[in-house]
């Protein structure tokens, strides 16, 4: 699975992507149909931070997004959207018989 971590500017949250790979790591790396994420963060001068999320599963993209007091609250939310999301896809296509 590839994570990108992309920003409109340029700024000091080096350790922010760090920890954005790592939570999306341990939540979805057992997922071999989810092929990459995309993560989108506005900036520090914004009042609410938000953070967008673009998964492509095989065949399928989805698209989450959260706002948050912080970017770490906001990605937390994007997060549980996602993996609703992810759950849904797997349930589909999927399933056990």
């Amino acid at each position: 699975m590839d994570i990108k971590v992309e920003r409109n500017e340029l700024e000091g949250v080096t350790g922010f992507e760090s920890v954005v790979r790592e939570k999306l790591s341990k939540y979805f790396s057992n997922y071999p149909f989810l092929e990459s994420i995309r993560v989108f963060f506005r900036g520090k001068k914004h009042k609410y931070k938000k953070i967008k999320l673009q998964a492509r599963l095989k065949g399928k993209d989805v698209f989450v997004e959260a706002n948050g007091h912080n970017h770490e609250l906001a990605l937390d939310l994007a997060t549980q959207k996602l993996y609703t999301q992810v759950e849904k896809y797997k349930s589909k296509h999927y399933f056990r018989k």
